[in-house]
């Protein structure tokens, strides 16, 4: 019966579903029983005994050479199945999904390789004169298989263990019934016994709820596992796609810039009539193409710097910077705008106000972005530019009486190509490159920049804060 039942778990353990396999099981079965049959009522398979000088030992009869063709069958098949399924937990290996897996099957291959060296002693039933120490191919073999359970978790070793001393401890106890001498002794112990199906049955069921929990957690991380890893690859992708799409910014806002500014230049020279007098109403859509080229000189200007910041090569001079002096001459650089659109500009600075690390001219984009938006997005009312000092940093604020930003929009202002809610509409020539901008530039300087607003129509205030270039100019906490 051995082989059969071998050939049985195997199947059963690489839960393999081949008809081929199915059709062979039937078979082996079948085949099992007539020489269960034939060893039973006939001398076709034993015919006898052979009388060593170590022993005896049984004579193969007639069909004996069948029952070897078909155990040798099955033998091959076995190791067949398990060398695929080694190569198959192999690609799952590499895969990081399954380690145990590939160790049991390793372990099972190996061991069922010795086991079937155990057939030397079939020689001994034909007459070869040898002591059969096949026993010792069996001893390695059960090892392997020990190995695996101990090692590699092959068979749930717990459950099998519980079964057993519940089976055992269930029929010691119905052994005790009728060990009984008296009817009080046979109640007694008909209850214990009732008892102790009960407690097995559960001990049972909770082992195996707990064996299959434990089961499903191993498939549920096996699955996060790949999830992950599927994750992981899809953000290499994204990240190489970012870095394709930055690189290709940068070259196209390379390739634009110079003809641009060649057509600029162009423009220019023919408003101030330098390929001679230029008619009135060329001269008026000149202006108009000069201030589209200059917008498309901005677009291009601010697309190489977002792509020189995202590529790491935006390059900062961090210095001492008087930020109060750069806001003045930036706030007296944007009174013409303001005062055309009858807007009030005006900025509060102290006079003492320390000097922060920064790198003046990207502190004064940074500046003229803020100041620029709060033009545009403000129809009547004031702007204030408002510094002073907070502990170890010097915070400078932008505040307008304009458009405003609603609760949800502020979050996400300084994430890129992103505007406001209804912003289009108040100012459609923006790109909302400038606030990641001045983002990226601040964070590189070592401050941090955001936004507050009470809503819609109710103004907004932007604020940036940078670090002092001396500490000891931050103000001393007095003690108690």
């Amino acid at each position: 019966m051995i082989p059969v039942v071998f050939f049985h778990f195997f199947v059963a353990f690489l839960d393999k579903k081949n008809p081929l396999d199915k059709a062979l099981l039937v078979f082996s079965y079948s085949f099992l029983f007539i020489f269960e049959i034939l060893l039973l009522t006939s001398d076709y398979f034993i015919s006898g005994y052979y009388d060593y000088g170590w022993g005896f030992y049984p004579k193969a009869g007639i069909v004996h050479p069948v029952y070897l063709s078909f155990l040798f069958l099955l033998l091959f098949r076995i190791i067949y199945l398990l060398r695929q399924a080694l190569i198959e937990d192999k690609k799952a290996l590499l895969a990081k999904q399954n380690n145990h897996r590939y160790k049991q099957t390793k372990y099972l291959l190996w061991g069922i390789v010795f086991y079937g060296a155990a057939s030397l002693d079939f020689l001994v039933n034909y007459g070869v004169n040898f002591y059969p120490f096949g026993f010792v191919f069996i001893i390695i073999f059960t090892l392997f298989i020990a190995y695996a359970i101990i090692k590699e978790q092959f068979l749930d070793i717990r459950a099998i263990a519980t079964e057993m001393i519940s089976i055992f401890l269930v029929l010691v106890a119905l052994f005790e019934i009728f060990m009984a001498q008296t009817t009080l002794e046979v109640i007694f112990r008909l209850a214990l016994f009732m008892v102790m199906v009960v407690f097995a049955i559960l001990l049972i069921k909770s082992v195996s709820n707990e064996v299959r929990r434990r089961e499903e957690m191993e498939i549920l991380t096996k699955k996060l596992q790949k999830t992950g890893e599927q994750l992981q690859k899809a953000n290499k992708e994204l990240q190489r796609l970012d870095e394709a799409k930055s690189e290709f910014l940068s070259i196209a806002s390379h390739q634009l810039r110079t003809p641009t500014t060649v057509i600029k230049g162009y423009i220019s020279m023919m408003q101030e009539g330098s390929f001679g007098k230029v008619p009135k109403i060329l001269k008026e859509n000149l202006d108009k193409v000069y201030i589209a080229t200059e917008r498309l000189l901005n677009l291009i200007e601010s697309l190489l710097d977002i792509s020189r910041i995202e590529a790491g090569r935006l390059e900062f001079d961090i210095q001492p910077t008087d930020l109060g002096a750069i806001a003045k001459a930036t706030v007296e650089d944007f009174k013409p705008k303001a005062k055309a659109k009858k807007l009030k500009l005006e900025i509060f600075s102290p006079a003492d106000l320390p000097k922060v690390k920064a790198d003046t001219n990207k502190v004064k984009e940074v500046i003229s972005n803020l100041i620029d938006n709060a033009v545009k997005y403000t129809k009547a009312g004031e702007i204030s530019v408002g510094l002073h000092q907070e502990g170890t940093s010097v915070v400078l604020s932008v505040q307008d009486t304009g458009h405003g930003v609603e609760p949800d929009d502020l979050s996400r202002l300084f994430n890129k190509f992103v505007r406001g809610n209804g912003m289009v509409k108040v100012h459609t020539e923006g790109t909302g490159l400038g606030l990641y901008f001045a983002r990226k530039v601040i964070e590189n300087m070592g401050g941090r920049i955001w936004a507050e607003s009470p809503g819609k129509d109710r103004g907004s205030k932007f604020s940036f804060s940078l670090p002092l270039a001396d500490k000891s100019k931050a103000p001393k906490i007095k003690s108690a």
